[in-house]
């Protein structure tokens, strides 16, 4: 089947039917991403299939079918050269093979159709013809035969090479758009021809070629169209190296993808507006919300690190080349692009003194342009720069916590050990597939001064939702959030450092989660050390004085500071977290990659503050509820400051003061439980995450009763207005982790609500001060059950995800699937045995009850404990919102990541990114799914031939 463009008519009203021709001959190619092919377009009757005939011999032009009003194919002959030819043909005129593409197998559903909205019924077939070969064929035809036998088919030609074409743009560079036409005649006398083509008035970028024919008119075909063939080759390599100079040399994979893209406007298809190629090329490439400002500081940085003006051309210069051409990318004309990208950075006020001279950043990006081949990617001239820039500037350059100096465009996220820090799409650019799992990226040297590494940081997968961790405050009722952590890690077989993507704490949930998550403590230290860590730091010094001294002592202290020694406290944390571990420092995990958000609380104003380990590549609103610090300091403030401001509570302590922002108190004053800051929090570090996987909030015990006095002068008191604003002010969402965790459901949509989980212990009688130490051994006595939904949930939902593939193939009934479900930790072994003890008997079903597959612990790999079950299903429309379920016949529970649409999965995982992506990976398909310990060495087998005089030989 050649048909390629066909026109229906249907109720009056006309559509293009795009038959996906192109992007058949495009898979047909055996390597499109490096093959430049040449569009020829051959239009004429009789003569036309003569003379295709005779210049693809082997390809069968006449075969009978379907015709459209344009067929596509592709020359046999150069199908496997660099640069293949495209053909396309197409008649004069004849209504008879308008909308015959129907006829073809599965028409219906396989072909695409595009209402043509702005044309007339009053316009006719013919016409309309030449216009969609205008708007349509012409722009990316680089040579036109026109066959022209009678005066109707000259005055048609006329018609078609007068036509406005839809001119190709860069941003607002439009490309040249000159065609060579050949023109062959077997009948006409060429003075004739030359005398219309006088009256036609032609673009002057054209180049007009009138072959005479009459004299082989009565040959044979192979002689009489020999002139039209070696004009053909003759004028190939001419309009290839035109091509390349003009920067509009397009891969096959290219051609493909922009044609499709064309027709996404089905308004635009017969308007003339420019097609902005360039915008098209980097829909997908939303750039970084702070990569100016990053430049800038990046640029600043520099110039206080002493480097010289030509060395911040060339750094500045490789930053933007990396951003501009990931691999995979069309090569633009750089000077086109850097104008249209970054361009407008120059046009501001005082750019100059920022960013440094333009032409001076664009002649560096030329030149570094100029280098870019199959085996010089942009990153490694990226890496090259840097390693320069590094070795001039010495040990202690190029240092930030503010901005990732690899790429100069986002925050950075993760520090190495080497004291430099990148970005979530640098660590995938520069690092390495680890055989720990799928999506842990493996960084074996730094880019910035080569030092070895081996850090290894797990991402979010792209099909799958964050997994939150919230922990309240509440003194020494940590111990019981401790061990409500103990007990959910005994029931899900994984250590709780391994469970979430990000955890915000306060207070003592602060303290938890620096000793859990930055300092890879398990939860049976921090449960050994607990008890006497809450004894040392809430201990009243034992005065030889009479009692109503220690209450005048007490009192006094309580007005000007805190009931307790301040001191102590420093000395305590420590000893917990570390004299000298910062917050911005390298991970002492591994995989590194859990983000870490601290809850304090200015004294000015009571706002809550957020110290992190991490900075978050999004937007954050400046009007929002609470502040985000970011310090100057390479590292950050130090970890026991840093929990000393989270820990501080009123009454008990003094403030703590952090040299760039001031005094800070307890979190817990404003946000005791932080499940609304980390939900916040989650949009900005994820912003392409559509939503979150699971929330998870872990309370420090609740009590139901309350003592309230039945008569007499303690009622009288217990109602007036001191105690009532105290009670109010105690049970508040800001003070109570419970009522906030209520008050936080308010502003999440409903249908997300089974997705939140609070998991909490009800004490007996009223709830114990943050200072009783008296009831740290009822604490640790108690038996703490986790319910088994919370259990389910977490282990599924918050564990196990799905991606494609393969790209759905469309069937007469919808879109037949394969993909896989995955484990997002490593070693899913453990895992696997814990979801088989809470599903016995489990499969794997769709959302509307199908069942897929059986799991079992054969599904995991005994060597590296890899999990993938590979699944194969069908859906009625790319739109349709799906899930897949682990089941059995008591229970189900949704995998992480849904419900969503194939169309929502196949841009998580940029299934149609031709053009490259940001984090310079490439997107192969289908997907190969193999083992994690099939990507080591092959092993060296030592082969023993036998002897000739052992040889059995044919007689």
């Amino acid at each position: 089947m050649a048909a390629w463009l066909d026109l229906v008519r249907e109720d009056g009203v006309w559509s293009l039917v795009d038959t996906h021709r192109l992007e058949e001959l495009v898979k047909e190619m055996p390597y499109p991403t490096c093959q430049y092919p040449c569009l020829l377009f051959f239009v004429g009757n009789a003569n036309r299939m003569r003379a295709l005939r005779t210049l693809f011999p082997q390809n069968n032009v006449s075969r009978q079918g379907p015709a459209g009003i344009v067929r596509l194919h592709l020359s046999a002959r150069t199908a496997h050269t660099e640069q293949p030819v495209l053909f396309a043909e197409s008649a004069w005129c004849g209504e008879k093979s308008l909308g015959d593409t129907k006829w073809l197998r599965y028409a219906t559903h396989l072909h695409q159709r595009h209402t043509l909205t702005d044309v007339g019924g009053e316009l006719v077939p013919a016409r309309l013809r030449q216009q969609l070969a205008g708007h349509l064929v012409m722009p990316w035809t680089q040579m036109m035969c026109l066959f022209v036998d009678t005066s109707v088919d000259l005055k048609a030609a006329g018609d078609l090479l007068r036509l406005p074409r839809r001119p190709l743009a860069v941003g607002d560079e439009c490309l040249s758009n000159a065609l060579h036409v050949v023109m062959v005649t077997e009948k006409i006398p060429l003075e004739d021809i030359w005398a219309q083509v006088s009256l036609w008035e032609l673009s002057h970028a054209d180049r007009l070629t009138i072959l005479d024919l009459r004299e082989r008119s009565r040959c044979s075909d192979d002689v009489a169209f020999e002139p039209l063939r070696g004009l053909i080759l003759d004028r190939l390599p001419d309009i290839w190296t035109a091509q390349q100079s003009d920067y509009r040399l397009f891969s096959a994979l290219h051609l493909g993808a922009f044609w499709k893209l064309s027709l996404q406007h089905p308004l635009h298809i017969l308007h003339t507006t420019p097609l902005d190629l360039l915008a098209h090329a980097r829909r997908n490439f939303a750039k970084a919300p702070s990569m100016h400002e990053s430049l800038c500081e990046g640029v600043r940085l520099m110039r206080v690190d002493g480097y010289t003006e030509g060395n911040i051309y060339g750094a500045v210069a490789s930053a933007l080349l990396m951003d501009a051409y990931p691999p995979g990318m069309h090569g633009f004309s750089p000077v086109v692009l850097m104008k249209k990208l970054y361009g407008g950075w120059w046009a501001a006020e005082r750019a100059d003194e920022r960013l440094g001279r333009y032409g001076c950043v664009l002649s560096r990006f030329q030149q570094y342009f100029a280098q870019l081949g199959p085996v010089r990617s942009s990153a490694s001239i990226r890496k090259t720069t840097l390693t320069r820039l590094y070795r001039q500037g010495g040990e202690g350059a190029l240092r930030s916590a503010v901005v990732c100096l690899v790429c100069l465009s986002r925050p950075p996220e993760h520090m190495l050990p080497c004291r430099h820090a990148l970005c979530d799409t640098c660590v995938v650019i520069f690092g390495q597939p680890s055989e720990l799992g799928l999506h842990h990226i493996n960084i074996p040297e730094c880019p910035l001064c080569g030092c070895e590494n081996h850090v290894v940081i797990r991402q979010l997968p792209p099909t799958k939702g964050p997994l939150i961790l919230s922990l309240d405050g509440g003194g020494v009722r940590g111990l019981l959030q401790l061990r409500l952590l103990r007990a959910l890690e005994e029931r899900i077989g994984l250590p709780i450092n391994s469970l979430p993507d990000l955890c915000a704490g306060t207070s003592v949930g602060a303290l938890s989660a620096i000793n859990l998550f930055l300092n890879d403590r398990s939860l049976d230290e921090c449960l050994d050390v607990f008890p006497s860590f809450a004894q040392r730091i809430f201990r009243r010094a034992r005065l030889p004085v009479p009692r109503c001294f220690r209450w005048m002592m007490s009192a006094f202290n309580l007005l000007t500071g805190g009931l307790y020694d301040s001191s102590e406290l420093s000395g305590a944390l420590k000893e917990a977290v570390g004299p000298e571990h910062h917050m911005f420092a390298p991970a002492r995990t591994s995989p590194a990659g859990c983000r870490v958000a601290l809850v304090a609380s200015r004294t000015s104003d009571g706002k809550a503050c957020v110290l992190a380990n991490y900075r978050g590549c999004g937007q954050r609103c400046a009007s929002a509820a609470y502040r985000f610090l970011v310090t100057n300091s390479p590292q950050g403030p130090l970890l026991a400051d840093a929990a000393m401001c989270s820990v501080a509570a009123p009454f008990y302590f003094h403030t703590t003061t952090l040299p760039e922002f001031g005094p800070f108190q307890d979190g817990g004053v404003r946000a005791n439980n932080p499940v609304a800051i980390a939900m916040r929090e989650t949009n900005v570090i994820w912003p392409s995450s559509s939503t979150f996987d699971l929330i998870l909030s872990v309370g420090t015990g609740f009590s139901r009763s309350s003592h309230r006095p039945q008569s007499g002068l303690l009622r009288w008191l217990w109602e007036g207005a001191l105690p009532r604003l105290w009670r109010a002010m105690m049970s508040s969402p800001c003070l109570d982790g419970t009522q906030g965790f209520a008050e936080a459901l308010n502003y999440f949509p409903s249908d997300s609500h089974d997705r939140i989980l609070r998991l909490d212990q009800e004490i007996d009688g009223p709830l114990p001060h943050l200072d009783d130490v008296s009831a740290l051994q009822e604490f640790s006595m108690m038996d703490l059950p986790v319910s088994d939904h919370i259990v389910r949930k977490v282990l599924v939902r918050g564990l196990f995800f799905f991606e494609l593939d393969d790209i759905p193939v469309r069937t007469h009934a919808g879109f037949s699937c394969k993909g896989s479900v995955l484990c997002s930790r490593p070693e899913a072994a453990p895992i696997l045995g814990r979801v088989l003890v809470e599903f016995p008997h489990a499969w794997l079903q769709i959302g509307n009850g199908h069942k897929l597959e059986c799991l079992g612990v054969e599904d995991c790999c005994l060597t590296c404990g890899h999990f993938r079950k590979g699944v194969s299903f069908a859906v009625s429309s790319l739109e349709e919102r799906f899930s897949i379920h682990i089941a059995n016949d008591c229970h189900r529970e949704m995998i992480g990541g849904f419900p969503k649409s194939l169309l929502e999965l196949l841009q998580e995982q940029q299934a149609f990114d031709h053009f490259g992506r940001a984090d310079h990976q490439n997107s192969v398909w289908p997907r190969v799914r193999s083992c994690n310990c099939f990507r080591r060495s092959k092993r060296k087998l030592q082969i023993v031939e036998p002897s000739v005089a052992n040889k059995k030989r044919r007689l």
